[in-house]
């Protein structure tokens, strides 16, 4: 059932009610009313007659006096007058108006009201009248009351008529922006957030439908930032096969090659006898050493492709062993450090060790830096890090970063935090600098509350190189 349909059979059961309140009341009213004019009119009759009955000794004309008595109650609306002999014969009697044709029966039934006689004797010299009868008809009172019935009910339904189209107009305008929004709700489920509806109607439903349009742009916004991220996600996928690909073909790569070189060698030197044991030492030592190399290649690999910190170091640790690794074939860059120990939470530290090695891979792949900074810091309810190098800052005028940077910023985004990427001119290079909030407050916090949002000693002293 529509909302329209239930407000018109909810106005129409609360007038119903009401006229029938109404009729009921009326009822009543027409009944008190009925019973007080009709009092009036026998009191008044009775009067008339006590009256007659003392003036009919001083009277010398009985019989046209009486025959004057009925005629004063020719076209009475209540009473009708009749004289009756001692034989209880009617000898004379007046005409009462007759104005109650269109009356129904029911009505006088359901009133219950019947015409009322009251006898009243006359004195001797009257004779051969000896009594006045006073008829009561209460059906012209009856028909006034009928009339007044009808009048007030045609004003009540027609009042009533009036209010109900003059509601189901406002209702049925005030709704009807519904159709519009309910269509709208239906093209967004089918993904459809181009949907707008017009505002228009009362407050409330321009302000529903404000509402939905907004609902709308946001949607639309989130589907446009999910596609884009997923476009940022493919080609992350890709750059990290690449990558993975260029580390295997370059530095796992050699090793394998060196030995095959030193098996094959072994082998022909197996089959000479004249040849030198050492030297099968030698190249078997050569192969120990290229194997060993290609473990260690494989364990950075894989640590680069772990999706976390390395399990039970921490993020300090984590940071320095990466760091290790790096220095180790980047000997000519000074990598500096400043990292609290504590334990942030799984999720935190492997935000925050994914943003420094994007960073500092970024540095060294894409610019020629002579030091690198990292400088993490606990401050107030969160923790802060920054990576800057002296790199040379990127080769366009603006600062922007590959899809990495990009993804690693709406994953800190994701988690209340912030990430921010800047060229620094002295020495010309780039900061990578953000935070992200903490869920409860670590045991550090003491040592670095008086720092704040400040950088540290080492990130500050090499920006102010030059």
């Amino acid at each position: 059932m529509s909302l329209k349909t239930r407000l018109a059979l909810t106005l129409a059961i609360a007038f119903i009610t009401i006229v029938l309140i109404g009729g009921v009341l009326t009822f009543y009213q027409a009944r008190e009313n009925i019973r007080t004019e009709l009092q009036a009119a026998r009191s008044v009759a009775t009067n008339r007659v006590a009256q007659l009955v003392a003036e009919l000794p001083a009277t010398r004309d009985v019989s046209g006096k009486l025959a004057g008595f009925v005629r004063t109650f020719n076209g009475d609306r209540h009473v009708r007058v009749v004289l009756i002999d001692t034989l209880g014969v009617i000898r004379d009697e007046s005409i009462l108006a007759e104005d109650y044709n269109s009356l129904p029966e029911w009505f006088v039934t359901l009133l219950g009201s019947e015409p009322d006689t009251a006898i009243m004797p006359l004195t001797a010299a009257a004779a051969p009248i000896t009594s006045v009868g006073i008829i009561i008809d209460p059906r012209n009172e009856l028909t006034d009351a009928w009339v007044d019935l009808l009048r007030v009910f045609g004003l009540l339904v027609l009042f009533l008529s009036i209010a109900f189209s003059a509601i189901w107009i406002v209702a049925d305008r005030a709704l009807r922006p519904l159709g519009a929004i309910h269509e709208a709700f239906a093209r967004i489920g089918t993904g459809d957030y181009d949907a707008k509806a017009e505002p228009h109607g009362p407050p409330e439903m321009r302000n529903l439908a404000a509402g939905l349009n907004l609902m709308t742009e946001r949607l639309k916004a989130i589907s446009t930032r999910n596609q884009r991220l997923s476009d940022r996600l493919l080609h992350l996928q890709d750059e990290e096969r690449t990558q993975l690909a260029r580390d295997l073909h370059d530095d796992v790569g050699p090793l394998l090659f060196a030995i095959d070189v030193d098996a094959s060698g072994i082998k022909r030197l197996a089959r000479d006898p004249s040849k030198d044991p050492e030297t099968i030492v030698e190249r078997a030592g050569a192969i120990t050493s290229a194997a060993h190399e290609a473990r260690k290649e494989l364990r950075r690999i894989l640590t680069n492709l772990r999706p976390g910190t390395m399990p039970g170091l921490g993020l300090k640790a984590a940071v320095e062993e990466m760091i290790a690794d790096l220095q180790g074939r980047h000997p000519d860059v000074a990598f500096e450090m400043d990292i609290p120990d504590g334990d942030f939470g799984a999720t935190i530290e492997t935000l925050v060790h994914r943003a420094v090695r994007e960073a500092v891979t970024n540095a060294l792949r894409h610019g020629k830096p002579r030091r690198i900074a990292i400088d993490v810091a606990l401050a107030p309810g969160r923790l802060d890090f920054s990576i800057v190098d002296d790199g040379g800052g990127f080769s366009g005028n603006a600062p922007s970063g590959g899809f990495g940077l990009v993804g690693m910023a709406e994953r800190i985004e994701a988690a209340g935090g912030e990430l921010s990427v800047e060229t620094v001119e002295r020495p010309r290079g780039v900061r990578i600098a953000g935070w992200i909030p903490l869920a409860s407050t670590h045991s550090t916090a003491d040592r670095h509350d008086s720092n704040g949002d400040e950088r540290s000693a080492v990130t500050a002293s090499f920006e102010d190189a030059s």
